[in-house]
């Protein structure tokens, strides 16, 4: 619960460990969604999913900036694990579904998030992407076109229940 006069924030990650990405990943593989199996087997994808280094997933967790503003907390979360790109596939909704995850487990309800408004940042991400320096283990967290895409998404669906 979030003490009263005080802003939501994620500040307890312990919910969330390297295999709740991979779990989350492998069923979005495996029907819950499109996973593109146009190059590879399933096989070889769920391998490729499990195969990323449980101590890279764990950096990602260790370096979570608990002192932000959640809308920048949920930018940044954004950008690392999407913009990392762990996974062969679905990375956006792996992102998606744990940040869900911490924010409930902090005691904050993330409430509905338009769909149309959700994947149309996610098609505008996947431009982003294309077009700025590639996210790496020392640079999840960076604020850059790709952390204000998500910023801007984040400003527009998340509702502060101080106000």
């Amino acid at each position: 619960m979030i003490p009263p006069g005080e802003q939501p924030r994620i500040t307890d990650l312990s919910s969330i460990e390297p295999e709740n990405f991979k779990f989350r990943n492998t069923a979005f593989l495996m029907g819950e969604g499109e996973y593109d199996t146009t190059y590879q087997s399933p096989r070889r994808l769920r391998r490729k999913i499990w195969n990323v280094r449980n101590g890279n997933l764990r950096k990602l967790l260790r370096r979570f900036p608990k002192n932000h503003p959640l809308c920048d907390q949920c930018a940044g979360w954004m950008h690392a694990v999407a913009g990392k790109h762990f996974f062969p596939d679905a990375n956006h909704r792996t992102a998606i579904a744990t940040l869900r995850r911490l924010l409930k487990d902090n005691g904050i309800e993330p409430g509905n998030w338009p769909p149309e408004l959700s994947k149309q940042t996610v098609i505008w991400s996947h431009e982003v992407r294309k077009e700025v320096e590639s996210v790496r283990l020392n640079t999840l967290y960076n604020r850059d076109r790709l952390y204000l895409t998500w910023l801007l998404y984040f400003k527009t669906v998340l509702k502060s229940p101080t106000k």
